[in-house]
């Protein structure tokens, strides 16, 4: 490979390393190779406009703004007191609990940052109270995080289909059943911690079924506006009602009417600020579009897509080994950006691999939205750990132990089911006519 393409990637990973916005990273990398390449710079402008110009993009932005909504209110909280009246009075309950509701969650926001906020806020403090250890706490409810990255609707996956042009409904499907069966694995590995590892946590006494039956009752008449929440996305999308970003548009105006004038817990101020915050976040989420779709388009103006195909080929002709090096590599750039800027980063990169290998484009979806997701919560990066170290008050040191379990025990397993049984990601979107 040519060595000023491989100095750009060094390059840009010494930038995020020491610090450098992830945006600016992509720009130093750009300017780096127009001046080493000769590239003329007004060919590159107008390429990142057009790349910006998307109605795919649209959806982010209200699903950016619905996360803000929900973790600003008290949609998660009344989710929550939901969830612990189903299943808080079990042997690792609240361990339970945390998993479930970040998994809904994840239904309604779709990213992994506000779940960690929005969960951790009220569920650390309330498991520490019942003696679960608070790096446990902070660990669980990080790794469980990220399923609002693979539970649709998902803002990596809105991301992955602008990159590659395929349904946004089917990529959405692909990481449904690997989000569900993590939800289930983390839930079985925190009740078997509880039980031999954890003594001291209290299980809540146990009440009559007629009293469990009205408290589950009284819960759900509190908590069905969020309940709705996920009904009004999904239900319009896969319905056919609505496009994601129209859905996104009724569920940010719904969360808006409940805040405000049902639940009224939140102000209008403070409604406005969420909004200027989400309008941040976007624009920090556009310039980095803008810069990764110029520093695409001068990867295959020099035909690096082509060049890792054929490094990758010449190594071997084993598809199961190839999958592997995919799988590694994925992690390695998990462990150094966040999920968004590692889809925007690879995406173009590996997709004549796997194209060559004969993985389906959907499946590929499922595939690298599980590994970033993992990156997620693996150094040096790893930004879901850290702000679930943040938000547990805790040190990274305390999460470690407990996240390499999590990691090991559930992560790596689906990730391995997750590539090589394809059906575990196409048989949904296949079921509903989204792919053949």
């Amino acid at each position: 490979m040519d060595w000023i393409i491989v100095a750009s990637l060094v390059l840009f990973a010494c930038a995020i390393f020491s610090g450098v916005p992830i945006p600016f990273g992509f720009l130093i990398s750009i300017i780096f190779l127009s001046i080493t390449k000769g590239i003329d710079p007004s060919f590159l402008l107008p390429v990142g406009f057009t790349s910006i110009n998307s109605v795919t993009l649209l959806s982010m932005p209200f699903f950016i703004t619905l996360g803000y909504l929900v973790t600003g209110g008290s949609i998660a909280r009344r989710l929550l007191d939901l969830a612990n009246a189903i299943a808080g009075r079990i042997p690792g309950g609240l361990g339970i609990v945390a998993c479930v509701t970040s998994a809904v969650f994840g239904a309604i926001s779709g990213a992994a940052a506000s779940s960690v906020i929005a969960i951790g806020t009220i569920m650390i403090p309330e498991m520490e109270k019942h003696g679960y250890d608070r790096g446990y706490s902070a660990a669980l409810i990080s790794s469980a995080a990220v399923l609002s990255t693979l539970i649709p609707p998902s803002i990596t996956m809105i991301m992955y289909a602008f990159v590659t042009g395929q349904s946004v409904a089917a990529c959405f499907l692909s990481t449904l059943v690997p989000g569900v069966l993590l939800t289930a694995m983390f839930s079985a590995v925190n009740v078997y911690l509880v039980k031999t590892r954890m003594p001291s946590v209290e299980i809540l006494p146990q009440i009559s079924r007629a009293e469990k039956m009205t408290l589950i009752g009284g819960k759900t008449k509190t908590a069905i506006g969020g309940i709705i929440l996920p009904v009004i996305i999904l239900g319009g999308i896969y319905g056919g009602v609505m496009t994601p970003t129209e859905a996104a548009a009724v569920a940010v105006v719904y969360s808006l009417f409940l805040s405000l004038f049902v639940y009224r817990e939140i102000s209008a101020g403070k409604a406005l600020l969420f909004l200027r915050s989400s309008v941040t976040a976007t624009g920090t989420m556009m310039l980095m579009t803008f810069f990764a779709a110029i520093l695409s388009r001068i990867y295959a103006m020099e035909q690096v897509p082509q060049m890792v195909s054929k490094l990758l080929l010449s190594l071997t002709d084993n598809k199961i080994l190839l999958l592997m090096l995919i799988n590694i590599f994925l992690i390695f750039v998990g462990m150094i950006v966040d999920a968004l800027s590692g889809i925007l980063l690879v995406t173009p990169l590996l997709y004549p691999v796997i194209l060559a290998l004969g993985v389906h484009p959907i499946h590929f979806a499922a595939i690298i939205g599980v590994n970033l997701g993992m990156g997620m919560l693996t150094p040096p990066m790893a930004g879901i750990l850290y702000m679930g170290a943040k938000t547990g008050k805790v040190t990274v040191d305390r999460m470690l132990k407990p996240i390499m379990i999590f990691i090991l025990t559930c992560y790596v397993p689906v990730i391995l089911l997750t590539t090589y049984w394809e059906p575990l990601s196409l048989a949904i979107p296949r079921a509903m006519g989204l792919i053949r």
